[in-house]
């Protein structure tokens, strides 16, 4: 029986946001219009932006050179490696999309250490890009229509049964599956960010809806730390 590691993309392997990357640089050219806070879909949005982009002249070269420039968090990619090189299958679990994730992953090495990505589906036609929903849901009030990532987690876990369980995250829709890990499982939140704000909520309130170690992490040198001591003793 395999180890699994589901890891978040923005703000938890990628030190930036895919999306706001892209938002920002549309805005040196022609600002797109503004997301509303009351709209909780996201998805929708973001393919707004992309027509915007378009009609901006925003080549699909100027939207991947973009994102590929993102940096990657402290020790991810000695992470992955690690968790790929020791039998693990990782999964990437994210509210992005598959063209942003796949072109990064690939251009700083990453791709073939990963089972699966698990993310909107993204596709270029004539030079413009199109997003669509991973899902449609409506059982899950905490996520958006798109994407409920304990959802994902639990059809995943269902056909391929694991021996640990990890879950590297950072924001709030990382909050979700963390609270429907098993206790043998570990969440790792990224520390100072909403999900180790969510976590810490939980756990000091007098039934903790998160039941699996937690374990905040800075860099991600501290998860394979935990994960494998021996190997960091090494290095």
């Amino acid at each position: 029986m395999a180890s699994v590691a589901f890891f978040d993309f923005d703000r938890t392997i990628v030190d930036d946001d895919s999306d706001a990357t892209i938002i920002n640089k549309l805005r040196e050219k022609k600002p797109p219009p503004d997301w509303e806070s009351s709209n909780h879909d996201w998805t929708p949005y973001m393919s707004d932006v992309f027509e915007h982009a378009y009609s901006a002249g925003l080549s699909e070269e100027d939207i991947l050179s973009c994102i590929a420039s993102m940096k990657p968090n402290l020790g991810v990619q000695q992470l992955i490696r690690t968790l790929s090189q020791q039998g693990w299958e990782i999964v990437v679990i994210t509210d992005a999309n598959s063209v942003f994730v796949n072109h990064w992953l690939t251009e700083h090495g990453l791709l073939q250490y990963i089972t699966n990505v698990i993310t909107n589906r993204a596709f270029w036609r004539h030079s413009r890009l199109y997003i669509e929903p991973y899902m449609k849901q409506t059982s899950c009030p905490r996520c958006p229509k798109n994407l409920c990532k304990s959802e994902a987690l639990r059809r995943w876990c269902s056909e391929r049964p694991a021996r640990r369980i990890v879950y590297v995250g950072d924001g709030r829709n990382d909050y979700c599956p963390a609270t429907s890990l098993p206790p043998h499982a570990t969440v790792f939140p990224r520390r100072g960010y909403p999900l180790d704000d969510l976590v810490k909520k939980t756990l000091s309130s007098p039934n903790p809806q998160v039941k699996a170690k937690v374990i905040p992490w800075d860099n991600c040198y501290r998860i394979l730390q935990e994960l494998y001591p021996d190997i960091m003793a090494d290095n």
